[in-house]
């Protein structure tokens, strides 16, 4: 379904994605591109649902957290090969203890995406860091670079997408910003005010 010189471009275009977003405080901008280098090195994560392949989630990646922090996003593709939208609602990953959401970054602030992302028919969805994005929230455990984790994605019609082996990925900052003690800066509810 997919050829090399697609996947290929789509790390070319997360790369350059990563080299737009602020890289974090005391990084020199050799240490951010030799990340964002390393970040589009990787294989491709593909998955598809059970549904007839209809939609996938390629370029999936984790951003490695420390204990010092209890929250990371996952970034990747969407694309939607069916004639109808295709509404992400939530996902679960490897970590019972923690907390799942749908998140988007509105002027700076992040927080829960009312209603999950929709996929157009046809269309494809890109979660990027400053933008929308799924979140790992409460798990005070390290997710370090160079390890894995398992997705499963849930949709609005009540499938899933299984997305296995997942890479953790050391990755510069978006526009969202952790905080030096890991609380988030600016995050607000779905139903806060900006």
């Amino acid at each position: 379904m997919f050829t090399r010189g697609r996947i290929a471009l789509s790390a070319i275009v997360i790369a350059g994605l990563a080299l737009a977003g602020c890289s974090p405080a005391g990084e020199s901008a050799s240490e951010s591109k030799a990340n964002t280098a390393t970040s589009a090195a990787a294989p491709s994560t593909v998955a598809h649902a059970d549904v007839e392949d209809s939609v996938t989630f390629t370029n999936a990646f984790v951003r490695a957290k420390g204990t010092d922090k209890d929250m990371t996003g996952i970034f990747g593709v969407f694309h939607n090969f069916s004639d109808h939208e295709v509404n992400v609602v939530g996902f679960k990953a490897d970590f019972d203890d923690a907390k799942y959401e749908v998140h988007e970054v509105v002027d700076g602030v992040m927080r829960e995406k009312e209603g999950g992302i929709v996929i157009p028919a046809g269309g494809t969805h890109e979660l990027v860091p400053g933008g929308d994005h799924l979140m790992i929230l409460d798990h005070k455990e390290e997710i370090p670079a160079g390890g894995e984790i398992n997705l499963v994605i849930e949709l609005g019609d009540g499938t899933t997408i299984e997305v296995p082996n997942v890479p953790v990925r050391t990755i510069n900052s978006g526009d969202e910003n952790y905080g030096a003690d890991g609380e988030l800066v600016g995050h607000a509810p779905a139903h806060g005010s900006n």
